[in-house]
């Protein structure tokens, strides 16, 4: 018999149509508990009641389940509700998720990383770097466990440097961090971090297994700018240019500078990350075992030169100073006054470094007039030298000079301010700043009349107790200070604009008047000029500038801080000699 189609099939007046035995019927989908099989071309259309729906390209999408039971679909099992709505049961065998996850309990909840820090096989870390992992889950402390960072020699890990017990972790949300470290790590030297399984839980007390992962420590780029001084080598640019704006000075690896205060005699000595030390300028205490000038850079013997902050060197006039990373310290050059502290009653100079006796020095800093303070790590406090003024702190002015180092009174000392025209500082470790010296512009903040103004020769406190002596420089007739707060402060000579409060150049401070901001982080001075950075990185600089010392690309004199070029990458290696200045720019970007 032929096929007879379903939409031709009907009875009279609308009743049960007979059909002849062996009639074949197509077109037509039944079904009382669901459909099996494949559908694909037969079934078209919504099928009411079945929560299934059909696509354009033959697939069938389960839009409800509306009885109590488990069914399943492929590989996965459902439960369906009473009231409509299912639970997804069991994967197995499904690899792939689609959709955000927010409401997915149960599929892929291990705790694991997402990202390192330090990365995993990285080979730029800055020596100062923070150890941490972000987790793709929030995380928190576990019950045990020690984390550990190793160094890593012909591919194994051995000697622990530093480990950390689960109490020295900070959590933020799905990160952890270890506290800092005890020391910068090693250029070019590969470490391994160890985490243990059960140092890391998630909240509902899921351990992180744990892991090991490897990286390379390398110094960031350090590149040093020098601009003004008279063109007689100062700048280190092979030649007796002079410079209104930054120019670099070769190479790449710079960590701090200082220079002398001085006219023709400006010298610069400086440290590089490696630990190596640098001398160059116009003057005969280069420190190469020769008394010739130099134009560029010349390394002065040895590689344990101590690079962790700026006071660890310094330069007067024709002579330098350097503390290595053993505490011994070490001068060179012209013993004027007997500055290089070696009790010698027909003081001769010396043109390589010759230690001064002691260990344990911790800062140091060489003012005008050939005088040296440096302090102890046990807080004591020392000065040598000429003590015009009562420079050296021994509450009188005679004698005229020491040639070996004695003790100004106190065991908490910090470290000494920067510079020092006949102007001498220092802190203590409980924040508070102590000057004496030369005082006939105010420049020892006591806030002193005209007819008070006279030199002190022991040291007196300045108010407050937020100080910091890497951020306080007392060169030429003012001093400069930035509060631990941001802010900064400025008194003493108000020639050429030198306090950079934008105001009449013939009105002195006689105590600490604030600039305007509170972002800025370290100060230099020299004579009247200043420069300072920003938090930002930014570079300012304002005062005398006859010799272009304020990066500006001229000779104008400024009474307030203005922008050296655009930059903001300048760190807080800032500085000045009498005619010149000098600041580094770092690169971390790997």
């Amino acid at each position: 018999m032929s096929t007879i189609n379903v939409t031709n099939l009907s009875g009279r007046g609308g009743a049960t149509p007979n059909l002849p035995d062996g009639a074949n019927i197509t077109g037509v989908a039944t079904a009382s508990g669901g459909f099996s099989g494949n559908l694909t071309g037969n079934l078209t259309g919504n099928v009411t009641g079945t929560g299934l729906t059909t696509g354009s390209d033959g697939s069938i999408n389960v839009t409800s389940i509306r009885s109590v039971g488990v069914s399943t679909l492929g590989n996965v099992v459902i439960t369906g509700a009473v009231g409509g709505g299912a639970t997804v049961g069991a994967y197995a065998g499904v690899t792939t998720f689609y959709g955000d996850g927010s409401n997915l309990v149960g599929a892929g909840d291990s705790i694991a990383p997402h990202f390192y820090n330090p990365d995993v096989g990285d080979i730029r870390v800055t020596v100062g770097t923070g150890i941490g992992i972000t987790f793709n889950k929030k995380v928190e402390a576990g019950s045990s466990g020690t984390a550990t960072l190793k160094i890593v020699n012909a591919g194994v890990a051995g000697t622990t440097i530093q480990s950390w017990g689960v109490s020295s972790t900070t959590y933020n949300v799905t990160s952890f961090t270890l506290d800092a470290l005890v020391s910068d790590l090693i250029i070019n030297q590969t470490y391994q971090v160890d985490i243990p399984d059960g140092f890391i839980v998630d909240t509902s007390g899921t351990s992180y297994v744990g892991t090991g992962y490897t990286f390379t420590a390398q110094g960031a780029t350090r590149t040093l700018f020098m601009w003004g001084a008279f063109g007689k080598g100062q700048l280190g640019q092979n030649n007796g240019t002079q410079y209104s704006s930054p120019v670099q000075v070769p190479g790449t690896s710079w960590a701090y500078v200082s220079s002398s205060y001085g006219n023709n005699n400006n010298l610069v000595v400086a440290t590089k990350t490696d630990g190596t030390l640098w001398s160059w300028g116009n003057g005969t205490a280069m420190g190469d075992n020769s008394t010739a000038s130099k134009s560029s850079p010349v390394q002065i013997p040895g590689t344990t030169w101590d690079k962790s902050h700026r006071q660890k060197i310094s330069a007067i006039a024709n002579s330098k100073c350097a503390i290595k990373t053993d505490g011994t310290l070490w001068v060179w050059g012209a013993n004027t006054n007997g500055i290089l502290g070696q009790n010698q009653p027909n003081p001769s100079n010396v043109s390589s470094p010759i230690q001064i006796p002691g260990t344990n020095w911790k800062a140091l800093n060489a003012g005008g007039y050939y005088s040296v303070l440096a302090t102890k790590t046990d807080g004591t406090l020392w000065a040598w030298g000429g003590n015009n003024d009562g420079s050296l702190g021994q509450n009188a002015s005679e004698p005229a000079r020491v040639s070996s180092p004695v003790q100004i009174p106190g065991t908490n000392w910090d470290r000494p301010i920067q510079g020092g025209y006949r102007v001498y500082g220092a802190t203590k470790t409980d924040g508070t700043l102590w000057m004496w010296g030369y005082n006939n512009h105010g420049q020892l903040g006591l806030n002193q009349g005209p007819s008070q103004l006279a030199a002190c020769s022991s040291p007196i406190q300045i108010p407050g107790t937020t100080w910091n002596a890497a951020n306080v420089s007392a060169h030429g007739f003012h001093t400069k200070a930035v509060k631990t707060d941001g802010t900064l402060w400025t008194w003493g000579a108000a020639g050429y604009g030198g306090l950079g409060l934008n105001g009449p150049t013939s009105i002195n401070r006689s105590s600490p008047t604030q600039i305007p901001g509170t972002t800025w982080k370290t100060v230099s001075s020299a004579y009247a000029a200043s420069v300072v950075s920003k938090t930002d990185g930014t570079l300012w600089s304002w005062g005398y500038n006859t010799f272009g010392q304020l990066g500006q690309n001229n000779k104008t004199n400024r009474s307030s801080p203005i922008q050296i070029g655009s930059e903001t990458d300048w760190v807080g290696a800032t500085g000045g000699g009498m005619y010149l200045g000098y600041a580094i720019r770092e690169d971390t970007t790997p």
